[in-house]
């Protein structure tokens, strides 16, 4: 059997989200002393640098999402690269704390959605039909390889050499991974599909028809709506418990390095997690595993109220891993097995605005945490809000039959 193709698109989708991923979002936390120190500023002011990235995200996606459905995706993958790259140059020589809010929110956002995820659920959408469930769960993982690499490089660059002088070879290290590989491997086609089994890609470098499809079209959608009833609380929820886990952690007396291993093993179980969403998405009712992830992140709420020993917290971010493991594949599915594949990107994008509103979670949770001296109020909080996203499921439309 010849090699298809599409699977040689996929690792350069799952490098490219690796990296700017890796950097621009695991790595965060690893600026937040050094900039702290550098523009004598306090931590949660470094965290508003964050927010501005995330809401920037948000505002992008959309915008972003038809202009990869029309646009060049080749040359809009290496564009967000070099703005990346850029982004990170440019932050290694900001004089004050308002020019990182500046650069993030700018350079630093254009490459993290234009060379991210979004990006790379696409090219899978486009690259494959009748596997499509299985490429949008592995193309996925190239994020959690860039949460288990990156980080360790980042820190021993910045304890060597320091943030500035680390920010110049990340720079380098984004340029030299991501444009020669994007421009070699990644076709220059416009929005159509190729079939699984076929290696002429041909159809890839022809531009193809417009979806017709126009935001209001997509915005009218009872099906889209329900994904964003969908995601949203979900994200929110477990946004709300992921980054309060070491905090979690030192209130049932675990220290931060048996935390950490906590959080690795999340990060393990999530990356198998989203190659057997991905899979099932082929072959399941996508409210089935819908509701699988829902029911799952349920019982870690209720496990969570308990008295957790450290062997029960590992079992707990296990399942909270496969949870967000989830995330991904699925909303991919939804979207390609709801609307125009040609659309893709542009649904995706409108997606994102939503899905930058689980901000809010570990905002949510850290505060009930605060007023309430326990996590158990935010927990149920948390909780309850997981019903609008049991509704959706309910109806949400079935799996629509194959073609003979």
């Amino acid at each position: 059997m010849s090699w298809h193709r599409g699977w040689s698109v996929l690792a350069v989708a799952m490098l490219f989200q690796a990296v700017t991923f890796g950097i621009g979002i695991y790595s965060f936390t690893f600026w937040v002393a050094p900039w702290s120190a550098d523009f004598d500023v306090g931590r949660g002011d470094v965290m508003t640098v964050f927010l501005a990235l995330q809401a920037g995200m948000g505002l992008l996606a959309p915008l972003a999402g038809r202009a990869l459905d029309r646009l060049s995706i080749r040359g809009l993958i290496i564009a967000g690269a070099l703005c990346f790259a850029l982004g990170l140059a440019l932050a290694g020589r900001a004089g004050a704390f308002w020019h990182l809010h500046l650069i993030f929110g700018t350079l630093v956002v254009a490459g993290l959605v234009l060379a991210g995820p979004l990006a790379g659920q696409t090219l899978a959408a486009r690259w494959f039909t009748r596997r499509r469930g299985t490429a949008l769960g592995v193309v996925t993982i190239g994020t959690s390889i860039g949460g288990f690499s990156l980080p360790p490089l980042v820190t021993t660059l910045n304890a060597e050499l320091g943030w500035r002088a680390t920010n110049d070879l990340l720079a380098l290290l984004v340029v030299v991974a991501i444009v020669p590989l994007v421009w070699w491997v990644v076709g220059d086609g416009r929005g159509q599909a190729v079939q699984t089994n076929r290696t002429d890609v041909s159809a890839m470098n022809a531009e193809p028809p417009p979806s017709g499809l126009t935001v209001l079209d997509v915005l009218r959608q009872r099906v889209f709506w329900l994904t964003v009833f969908f995601i949203t609380p979900v994200g929110t929820a477990f946004g709300g418990a992921h980054q309060n886990l070491a905090p979690y952690a030192a209130d049932l007396g675990i220290g931060a390095q048996a935390a950490a291993y906590v959080v690795s093993v999340m990060a393990a179980v999530m990356v198998g997690a989203k190659v057997f969403f991905g899979i099932m998405a082929d072959r399941w009712d996508l409210r089935v595993l819908l509701a699988l992830a829902l029911g799952g992140l349920v019982i870690a709420f209720g496990c969570m109220l308990t008295e957790l020993s450290y062997p029960a917290l590992l079992l707990v971010c296990g399942l909270l891993g496969f949870v967000a493991g989830g995330f991904l594949p699925l909303l991919g599915a939804l979207v390609s097995q709801n609307f125009d594949i040609r659309a893709f990107g542009q649904v995706m994008g409108l997606l994102g605005p939503f899905t930058t509103l689980a901000a809010v979670g570990p905002w949510i949770a850290g505060h009930l945490r605060d007023v309430s001296g326990s996590y158990d109020l935010a927990w149920i909080s948390l909780g309850v809000l997981l019903i609008p996203s049991a509704i959706a499921v309910a109806m949400m439309p079935p799996r629509p039959r194959s073609p003979p």
